[in-house]
């Protein structure tokens, strides 16, 4: 190839290389490349470089044969592509002289159709002719049977024959509509004026008939009825508006009755009276049945009937009720009577139009009703719990039968059937009884008063004691009584009065009594001198204490429970008012803060027994404060204090454990450990002087108190044990008072070391009053204060501790003194207190970790020190 040179190698054998010249290395592309690695590949070394020449002749014969292919494929190509024009321009003349075919056709097609339509023109004539004949012969014979129709109902109008006449009337109407097109031709119009002329007769003979039928309770004439039920057809095939006119009309005169007997005056205008009102409509109904028995059914004029007289009865109702408006507050019981009569009047006449579905959601009402104020088939005899579920299943029975009957009506007819009782029953909803609503407020006020006199009574003869015949554990008998007082109440309310605002605001008055019932609970509680019932207790001081007698222990741990069983009755007596109560009102029932009225009772009790436990606890304190402690010389039993605490946890822990529930008796515990540990650590200070020994004993005592804290939570609680929280809570703040007891007993030499190993958070005022608590002579008390000074890295001159003899300042005045001295963060130097205290820091805890090895000499000195004396007397 040219422009590739093989260099072979000097050793023989060696695999020639192939390079490019660097003057022609421009000229070659990838494939040449390509190429040069394929020889490579081809001819390894030298010896293969024999088969070069026989490739090469190979490689020439390949390009001819290669190149003689290309020139036949181009020859060939130019021959095809003259054929194709040929053949292009052939489809180009086929083309034309298809659409000269076309042409052709088309105009012959149009040809044919003008003939066509000259062939059928006289066709189209005779057609047309034909229809036009066949609709006038129609109408002609219409018209005839129209003129035939229209003079046979003027006779029957004339004999008075309301059956044929109601007929032929049906049969007019239908042929008239025909005629509407053609109202501008004379005749036509001619029968249009008779026919409307024969209508208005019509009507007017069918009220004239009316007015025959009397309004007494007499049975009528029986051909009378007849003719009626044959004017009740004449009177629906006359339209909507006569039948309107004349429903109207017989409900008037059916009302005209009731009007005349019950008056806005006189004697039957009185709110006990309106039963009578009722009493006269349930008669008319029976009376009257088969007089309106000839109307048609659809026309439904006993329940219209009935509807006006809900608006007569409404309207003199509310201008009796408004003119008697004064009186009403000294006549609730009448009040109530006409409300229920009323109610009871609704009930049955949506019952008795509205079918089977006002009485089976009538029927699930009460069942609701009963089944939230807790009376159902358990409340009833046998009798009429058997009588009911035997009504039940014979209408199901019956409902079963009418459904699978072949003659049950259509989807579309049951449909109409149930939106028409669903009408009745929304006519008759309230349609007397609104009118009470402005004025049922007495009978709230009744009702309100009747509840606060039961509850001040069972209040007043209340043992404090539980039930006997509980089911709640530890119920008081007034809590029961009152929320079963309560519940007849609602019940009453929602079945005899209203569902509406009247319960809600017997709602508002439940609250009221309920809210009072909970401060005559919290009235029953002892109190503390300032007359409160929660007090913080304070070392030292008296205001705070409540004395809870044993009786008394009992009596609040049964208010308690009353309280969390009135809890749940509150919130269970809201949850049934807001489903009971009508939808506009339902969001506005809220039992809330009654709940919260007795959670704070419970708050309240918990509160009086934790300080009436304090209380007698405080005694024992007190008794510990007035023992010597400073001339006590050997240590022995526990002290006589530690005997009353025990004794006092012992008889009171118990009985708080058997009465109380396990969230509050822990409650309580933790709240004893809270305020009891800090308090004791204070009461230790309150004590003049302690010794040493006095030291040891108190040590003994308080690991007793200790001891005894951490029992509480298990005691009347054979299972029960403190929980982790009580335990470390105790142990940590009573290991304060050992630990302060230790210090207190610890040898002068090791005092200062052992306040900063077992109190490393306490102050400079913390020292002095332990100085001033430990029996020492003035020396001691300045060497170790001046000892404690040294080691926080503040000096203090002697001058300002040392007094004379006869310095008639008192142990008091000295420490108060001491104290204010001591005092970080004086007003005079504060800024300046700052900085030393974390000066003192720093340097305590260098001193500490420098001299760590002494402290635990010091803890053994401690312990040396703390070894129990026995008693020589006791062995």
């Amino acid at each position: 190839m040219p422009g590739i040179d093989a260099e072979r190698r000097s050793s023989p054998g060696s695999k020639p290389v192939v390079t490019v010249n660097t003057n022609q290395q421009d000229a070659f592309d990838k494939d040449d490349f390509d190429a040069i690695s394929y020889i490579n590949e081809m001819f390894p070394t030298e010896n293969s470089l024999v088969g070069l020449d026989p490739l090469i002749v190979t490689l020439k014969q390949k390009i001819r044969r290669v190149d003689n292919e290309i020139l036949a494929a181009v020859r060939q190509q130019s021959s095809s592509g003259s054929r194709a024009r040929q053949d292009l321009g052939k489809a180009k003349q086929a083309i034309e002289e298809l659409f000269g075919k076309i042409n052709e056709i088309r105009r012959k097609a149009e040809q044919s159709e003008v003939m066509v339509q000259e062939i059928c023109r006289d066709i189209k004539k005779l057609d047309y002719a034909k229809k036009h004949l066949t609709h006038t012969i129609t109408a002609l014979r219409r018209l005839a049977m129209l003129i035939n129709a229209v003079d046979q109902l003027q006779r029957a109008v004339e004999r008075g024959e309301y059956s044929e006449a109601a007929h032929l009337l049906e049969a007019v109407q239908q042929l008239s509509s025909h005629f509407q097109s053609f109202v501008q031709i004379p005749k036509v119009a001619e029968l249009g004026g008779r026919l409307s002329t024969l209508q208005k007769s019509l009507q007017m003979n069918v009220m004239r008939e009316f007015e025959l039928l009397g309004t007494s309770e007499e049975k009528p004439n029986p051909l009378l009825l007849d003719r009626l039920r044959a004017c009740c057809l004449v009177t629906d095939a006359l339209g909507y508006k006569a039948r309107e006119e004349l429903i109207d009309y017989v409900c008037k005169k059916e009302m005209s009755v009731y009007t005349q007997i019950f008056s806005v005056t006189g004697e039957t205008a009185q709110l006990d009276r309106a039963e009578r009102r009722y009493t006269w409509m349930r008669k008319r109904l029976r009376a009257r049945e088969e007089v309106w028995a000839i109307f048609p059914e659809a026309w439904r004029v006993p329940q219209l009937t009935c509807q006006m007289f809900c608006s007569l009865t409404k309207a003199q109702l509310g201008q009796i009720l408004d003119y008697r408006a004064a009186d009403l507050a000294s006549n609730v019981e009448s009040l109530l009577m006409a409300v229920k009569s009323t109610n009871d009047f609704e009930a049955e006449m949506a019952q008795r139009f509205g079918g089977a579905a006002a009485a089976s959601s009538h029927e699930e009402a009460e069942e609701e009703e009963e089944a939230e104020t807790g009376h159902g088939d358990d409340a009833r005899p046998a009798s009429q719990v058997r009588q009911r579920y035997e009504k039940m299943f014979k209408e199901r029975q019956r409902e079963g039968e009418a459904s699978s009957a072949p003659g049950t009506p259509s989807d579309a007819a049951a449909a109409a059937a149930a939106a028409a009782s669903n009408e009745a029953r929304t006519a008759f909803r309230g349609s007397i009884s609104s009118i009470f609503s402005k004025h049922l407020s007495v009978y709230v006020d009744a009702e309100e008063k009747a509840l606060t006199d039961t509850m001040d009574t069972l209040v007043k003869n209340e043992t404090w004691k539980p039930m006997e015949d509980a089911h709640q554990t530890n119920v008081l008998h007034s809590a029961s009584e009152l929320f079963a007082v309560i519940k007849k109440s609602l019940m009453r309310c929602s079945k005899f009065v209203s569902k509406g605002e009247a319960m809600l605001l017997m709602c508002n008055a439940f609250q009221r009594v309920i809210k009072a019932y909970a401060a005559r609970l919290l009235a029953r509680l002892p109190r503390t001198a300032s007359g409160a019932t929660s007090a913080t207790a304070v070392a030292g001081a008296s205001d705070w204490h409540v004395k809870v007698a044993d009786g008394d222990l009992e009596v609040i741990c049964t208010i308690v429970s009353t309280s969390e069983y009135c809890t749940e009755v509150v919130g269970a007596l809201g949850r049934s008012i807001a489903k009971t109560v009508d939808a506009p009102y339902s969001d506005k029932v809220d039992m809330s803060e009654e709940e919260d009225e007795f959670q704070a009772v419970i708050t309240a009790c918990l509160s009086v027994l934790l300080l009436g436990l304090e209380t007698r606890l405080d005694a024992a304190m007190t008794q510990m404060v007035r023992m010597g402690w400073a001339t006590l010389e050997q240590v022995g039993d526990q002290s006589e204090f530690v005997n009353s605490f025990s004794k006092t946890l012992s008889e009171t822990g118990p009985k708080l454990g058997s009465l109380l529930s396990d969230t509050h008796f822990r409650y309580l515990c933790d709240k004893l450990a809270n305020s009891f540990t800090p308090r004791y650590y204070e009461y230790i200070f309150r004590c003049k002087k302690i010794s040493e020994a006095g030291s040891q004993q108190l040590l003994l005592d308080t690991q007793a108190i200790k001891g005894l804290l951490l029992e509480l939570p298990a005691a009347g609680r054979a299972e029960e044990a403190a929980s982790a929280s009580f335990s470390g809570f105790v142990t940590r703040e009573m290991g304060r008072a050992e630990a302060l007891l230790k210090v207190v007993g610890s040898r002068p030499e090791n005092l200062v070391d052992n306040f900063f190993t077992l109190i490393p958070t306490g102050a400079a005022a913390d020292f002095q009053r332990i100085i001033d608590l430990k029996v020492l002579r003035r020396a001691e008390q300045q060497a170790l204060t001046e000892n404690f000074n040294k080691r926080i890295g503040r000096a203090a001159p002697a001058a300002q501790f040392a007094r004379p003899a006869g310095s008639p300042a008192t142990s008091a005045n000295s420490t108060q003194e001491l104290a204010s001295r001591f005092r970080f963060g004086a007003n005079t130097a504060a800024n300046r207190a700052t900085a030393a205290a974390s000066t003192a820091t720093e340097r305590m805890r260098e001193s500490m970790a420098g001299s760590f090895a002494g402290s635990i000499a010091a803890m053994k000195n401690l312990n040396i020190g703390f070894t129990r004396k026995t008693d020589p007397t006791n062995g």
